[in-house]
């Protein structure tokens, strides 16, 4: 790992370190760096706030430096100040236009790119208070149900409607799968929504003004959704279907911690063998056995914790939605 001071000149390959743990989060394409490094590093001074740091795949900026007797905590942050530093002061707004068309206005004038786009659909998005590039790409997330992936060394951008695949990888016990630990509950439940737009615009589907989903209960929970941006019923009545979809049936989360079965073996053919089945990667859908749980469910990986010198630590979070309620609620909806 390479080390750059405030002004991206090198200062040097980073030794010494230990606990490297790169976390990636699915919902916003983000991604953070932590390590410890002793107080009495050779470079310990040139390791502060603002500082760059750059791995072969991604580069971070310093935020935190927390202080302890022998070793310090260090964290960074994915570099996107070119994004953040994008000001729209008075709002940003796009209307009916695709996501990369969106993400090239957020971006404009800015060194990053899109590379990307397998989303077609035609959205608006609109920020009223003063936002950043950063914060519209955010926004556009929701607002589209797409994923990003950011490449912030060669500062790209890729648009997907789904990141990962089900590779048949699993997580089981007395294998893989060392400790999980589980969450669910049904707070945001329902199985009827109610679609209004602008002006109050309304769906009409055999007479009726809502969408319905009895994939878990057939018990009738009823939310009312608004959002002025909707001039269309078509789309009005697509995204309210997606969102019926996360929304009908209990929001299930799992932190698994797992044993990296290819890095555990000596022989090179056979540790290929192990990449092949149980390689994973972010967005992908995993098999999750417990008999202990008495599960046996396809989960998406929603988080992963990466620990580069010490792969037996890796995590990763599974769900059965990538959005939580609250995080939904951010397109600007309205439920009661």
């Amino acid at each position: 790992m390479e080390l750059f001071n405030d002004m991206h000149e090198k200062v040097c390959n980073l030794s010494g370190i230990k606990e490297i743990c790169i976390t990636s989060t699915l919902k916003t394409g983000d991604k953070e760096i932590s390590f410890y490094f002793r107080n009495d590093n050779h470079y310990a001074e040139e390791i502060k706030e603002e500082a760059y740091l750059r791995t072969d795949k991604d580069e971070f900026v310093i935020k935190q430096i927390e202080p302890s007797d022998a070793w310090y905590k260090c964290t960074g942050t994915m570099n996107v100040e070119e994004l953040e530093g994008n000001q729209f002061p008075t709002g940003f707004k796009t209307t009916e236009v695709t996501a990369d068309e969106c993400v090239g206005e957020a971006i404009a004038g800015t060194s990053w790119t899109v590379i990307l786009c397998e989303v077609k659909k035609k959205r608006t998005v609109s920020l009223d208070s003063n936002c950043s590039g950063w914060e519209v790409i955010q926004q556009v997330i929701t607002t589209y149900r797409c994923e990003i992936k950011f490449n912030s060394i060669n500062k790209t951008i890729a648009i997907y409607e789904k990141i990962g695949e089900d590779r048949g990888a699993y997580f089981m016990e007395r294998l893989n799968l060392k400790k999980l630990k589980i969450q669910s509950n049904s707070y945001d439940f329902c199985t009827r929504l109610i679609c209004i737009g602008k002006d109050g615009l309304m769906l009409n589907i055999d007479g009726k003004n809502y969408v319905e989903n009895h994939q878990y209960s057939p018990k009738v929970k009823t939310m009312t959704w608004k959002d002025e941006r909707y001039t269309s019923t078509e789309s009005l009545r697509e995204d309210g279907e997606a969102k019926l979809d996360e929304l009908s049936k209990p929001y299930k989360s799992y932190t698994a911690e797992i044993i990296n079965l290819a890095e555990a073996v000596q022989d090179e053919e056979e540790k290929e063998q192990y990449r092949e089945v149980f390689a994973i990667e972010l967005g992908d859908t995993v098999h999750l056995i417990s008999k202990s749980a008495n599960l046996r469910e396809k989960h998406r990986i929603v988080k992963m914790y990466e620990y580069p010198q010490t792969k037996e630590k890796n995590k990763v979070e599974l769900a059965n939605t990538r959005l939580s309620f609250e995080e939904l609620q951010k397109t600007e909806q309205e439920l009661s």
